[in-house]
């Protein structure tokens, strides 16, 4: 009995996520939308970080600086950026 109260409560929860529908955003928040990508690599001799911030405008301005002063590899650009060091 318990099986079956279990398989009926998980076809009940993925009959819910199946009839989900997505938000749809307004022109104004669309505009706002910036997408963007941000990772950190570390290991026992370096570490890497990638920034990549696409910009809805040209002259809108990216969060995408990474400030290194140690760092023997930093490309600083609007779009994307990239800075590598060697660990302590």
């Amino acid at each position: 009995m318990k099986k079956l109260l279990f398989v009926f409560a998980a076809l009940l929860f993925a009959t819910g996520i199946a009839s989900a529908q997505p938000l749809q955003l307004t022109n104004g928040q669309l505009d706002k939308v910036a997408a963007g990508f941000f990772e950190i690599d570390s290991s026992n001799t370096s570490l890497t970080i990638v920034s990549i911030f696409q910009r809805p405008y040209l002259l809108d301005s990216t969060p995408n600086t990474i400030s290194c002063a140690s760092c023997y590899l930093l490309i600083v650009t609007p779009t994307i950026s990239v800075a590598s060091q060697f660990a302590p």
